[in-house]
């Protein structure tokens, strides 16, 4: 008795200082992870709402109008770079000569111009107008559920929620009588429920609201249409199964053939 007390003291410190680790491991990791959280916004780095006012995202190109007359004026010579078509770099920025890489995420057209603007007047005297115009501008809301192109669907102008429910079309399995036009955000997401189904049959377009980028547009499927989405689930290992088998078989029967071997069986009567 004596004996076995400081061997259970001796596992318990041991067990401790091993939960201790595991608390402390836990922790740290939680901390990276909660680094890497946002609070709000969809996470990106631009924001902003292109409906009312375009701004650059990552997948926009850049070029800046300024005067021809301009361009032949000493030591600004350069500034023709400018009115060169440019893509947004991975971290965000485009190049203006004399300045250097300039962060353009998230500026509309008007800020974009200034910006520029403003920083060729710390390095020149005598800088022209210039105008900034986002060229390329890919916009895009996602589809899921039982549509026909799931994923991110391009967006046009001015598109409200029926103008994308017929860009995304629909299955025959689609519950039109509720579907969920989501709009994400860390802190105050937004899910709407639309009748779509009452939208065509009377016209009543209360719901028909302006679909904005990253809105997800999900049509989920009927009672008998999550039946089938199961029954299909489920039977889907077994096609493949069979599919594999069947695949087999042919590969078989082609050897036989080639080999001289598919009539060996009728020759023998």
């Amino acid at each position: 008795m004596m004996h076995g007390t400081p061997l259970s003291g001796w596992l318990h410190r041991l067990l401790l200082l091993a939960l201790a680790c595991l608390a402390g491991c836990s922790s740290f990791e939680e901390k990276r992870i909660r680094e890497l959280l946002h609070e709000k916004g969809f996470g990106t780095r631009a924001e902003g709402d292109s409906n009312r006012e375009n701004y650059v995202t990552g997948l926009d190109t850049i070029q800046f109008l300024i005067e021809p007359g301009a361009l032949q004026e000493p030591g600004l010579e350069r500034l023709a770079e400018l009115t060169v078509k440019q893509p947004i770099a991975i971290d965000g920025t485009i190049f203006v000569p004399y300045v250097g890489p300039v962060y353009v995420l998230g500026k509309t057209e008007l800020e974009l111009g200034a910006l520029v603007q403003g920083h060729l007047k710390e390095v020149l005297t005598n800088v022209p107008e210039i105008q900034a115009r986002i060229i390329t501008s890919v916009r895009f809301f996602y589809a899921i559920g039982e549509v026909g192109s799931k994923g991110r669907i391009p967006m046009e102008p001015d598109m409200t929620f029926i103008d994308a429910m017929f860009k995304a079309n629909w299955t025959n399995l689609a519950n039109l009588g509720r579907i969920y036009l989501i709009r994400p955000d860390a802190e105050t997401p937004l899910v709407i429920d639309i009748n779509f189904r009452e939208m065509l049959t009377t016209g009543y377009t209360t719901a028909n609201i302006l679909v904005r980028e990253r809105d997800i547009l999900y049509v989920p499927p009927t009672f008998l249409g999550l039946i089938a989405r199961l029954l299909q689930r489920l039977l889907e290992p077994v096609a493949l199964a069979v599919q594999t088998m069947l695949g087999i078989a042919e590969i078989q029967s082609a050897y036989d053939y080639v080999s001289g071997q598919s009539g060996s069986y009728y020759l023998r009567f």
